[in-house]
C-alpha cells in the first residue's frame, strides 16, 4: 500500500490550502471552548454528505444555507453582510445544479465539478462560520 506521487503531490496540495482554515478552526474552538460540540456537530454533518452524489450535494449545499443565514443574521459590516449575501447567491446556483445533475444523463465529470466548487463554498463558508460563533461567545462574555 504505497503513495504514488500523484497522491502524494494531491494530499500536499490539500493540506496546504485546508492549513489556514484548520489552523483558524482549531483557534477558534481553543478560545471558545464552549463551542466545540456545535461545531463538532456541524462539521460531522458537512463532513456526512461528503460525496460526489447530487444528493449529498444537496444536503451539503442545505447545511450551508443554514450557516450563511446566521452569518447574514449576525454580520458586523456591509462587507460581512456582502459576503454572506454572495455565499447564498452561490448556494443558490448550486442548489439548482445539483438538482438538474440529478436528472438522468450528468457525467461524472459535471458531478465531479460540482463537488469542487461546493467544496471551496464549505471550507470558506464553515471557517467564517466558527469565526463568528467565536466572535458571538466572545462578545456575550466581554
Amino acid at each position: 500500500m504505497g503513495t504514488t506521487k500523484g497522491g502524494l503531490a494531491m494530499a500536499i496540495a490539500v493540506l496546504s490550502t485546508a492549513t489556514p482554515i484548520v489552523i483558524r478552526v482549531v483557534q477558534t474552538m481553543k478560545d471558545n471552548p464552549e463551542i466545540s460540540h456545535f461545531v463538532k456537530e456541524q462539521f460531522a454533518r458537512l463532513k456526512h454528505n461528503d460525496k460526489a452524489t447530487p444528493e449529498a450535494m444537496l444536503a451539503t449545499v442545505e447545511a450551508l444555507h443554514e450557516q450563511v443565514a446566521l452569518l447574514t443574521e449576525s454580520a458586523d459590516d456591509e462587507q460581512e453582510a456582502a459576503q454572506a449575501a454572495a455565499w447564498s447567491a452561490k448556494l443558490d446556483a448550486a442548489t439548482g445544479a445539483a438538482k438538474t445533475l440529478a436528472a438522468a444523463g450528468s457525467t461524472a465529470k459535471q458531478r465531479k465539478t460540482l463537488k469542487k466548487k461546493i467544496d471551496a463554498l464549505r471550507e470558506d463558508i464553515f471557517a467564517a462560520y466558527v469565526t463568528e460563533l467565536g466572535e458571538d461567545v466572545s462578545a456575550a462574555k466581554g
